[in-house]
């Protein structure tokens, strides 16, 4: 399998040393042969090679240089862009971890149109062209026949779409709620352990669970995309704007009304409903007091948790711990094997 990779950041490293870790397991287990073809950079340059890339010596280079090309690296051109990489090379699998924002996803989500139209299979762990965009990449896939895997993108490390598309086959989900951000999580179980909302958001940025400027996970529009994904993604529901969602954050909660919630045996949670209606869907995001017997009262720290209401099963609760490159990773990971098992079937 010929991997074209955009993006090298932590999340894009951290892809790179796992498929390379776990090169025994894909080779033995599942007959797979990953080769990096192409990795692109915004700023620190590219790397082509059709044989296959040393990542190893990429890394070093990267590290003790700053960027990924050299004046003799690769037969092609070394001038190559992503977008050229993406239109002209040859691979099997784009796999687009790029920086993005919900309001400017423009550029990957043509990088993956771009891999799509050319009937390449596609993983991402961009929110932004699934939140913008879902319906209109999927279609394109199943028009030119090729996969459109996103695990990464929607809670990390969580078994999320996995396992609805596996493991709830059949099955009508008529509502969903969750716990889908683990920075405003953390905080708030620091809170109940006696710290004040400033210093809780100083430890979860110490520790890398909140962003530079954290507004948008804690003022709870992290968690409304992510729940405007799902709705799309299970519930083939049409796109809905930040504007038409009821969101609130966590940035106003006291410590007391946590502390009161944690004596009942309860919690606060930060909690995503999506809920079917006539013809459409509704999505709130807010704070909640969840009693003992709401299984997310009971999702702590870095970690998520989602409780589907099926037609076939009643309740399915699926969770997952862990915030961070690695976990993200392994969701591409995941996503890459489903994709390599599916092509052999063929």
């Amino acid at each position: 399998m010929r991997i074209l990779l955009l993006g090298f950041g932590n999340i894009g490293r951290a892809f790179c040393e796992i498929v390379e870790a776990k090169t025994p397991v894909l080779r033995e287990k599942y007959g797979i042969e990953c080769r990096f073809v192409g990795i692109a950079t915004r700023s620190r340059g590219c790397a082509t090679d059709p044989n296959g890339i040393d990542v190893e010596t990429l890394l070093k280079r990267e590290s003790s240089t700053g960027r990924l090309d050299t004046p003799s690296s690769g037969r092609r051109r070394v001038t190559l862009s992503a977008s050229e990489m993406v239109s002209e090379m040859d691979y099997d699998l784009l796999v687009v971890c790029t920086s993005t924002t919900i309001q400017s996803p423009e550029i990957p989500k043509a990088y993956i149109r771009g891999g799509l139209e050319r009937g390449k299979d596609v993983i991402t762990s961009n929110k932004g062209p699934l939140f913008l965009a879902y319906r209109e990449l999927n279609d394109l896939a199943a028009e030119r026949g090729t996969l459109f895997l996103f695990e990464a993108a929607v809670m990390g490390g969580t078994p999320f779409f996995s396992f609805a598309r596996h493991s709830l086959v059949g099955s009508e989900i008529i509502s969903c709620e969750g716990v889908m951000n683990t920075t405003s999580n953390y905080i708030l179980d620091l809170m109940v352990g006696g710290s004040s909302f400033d210093d809780a958001l100083l430890d979860a940025r110490r520790k890398g669970f909140a962003e530079a400027d954290p507004t948008f996970d804690l003022e709870g529009w992290d968690s409304a995309v992510k729940a405007s994904i799902i709705a799309q993604v299970l519930m083939g529901a049409p796109p809905v704007s930040l504007e038409n969602m009821n969101v609130q954050g966590i940035n106003k909660i006291k410590t007391g009304l946590l502390l009161e919630a944690a004596r009942s045996g309860g919690a606060i949670r930060l909690v995503s409903r999506v809920e079917r209606e006539e013809g459409s869907v509704s999505i709130t995001v807010r704070p909640e007091v969840l009693p003992p017997s709401n299984p997310l009262s009971r999702v702590h720290g870095a970690t998520n948790g989602v409780l589907f209401l099926t037609d076939t099963l009643g309740e399915i609760f699926v969770a997952g711990g862990g915030i961070g490159p690695k976990h993200t990773a392994y969701s591409m990971l995941r996503d890459l094997i489903e994709i390599a098992v599916s092509r052999k079937a063929r």
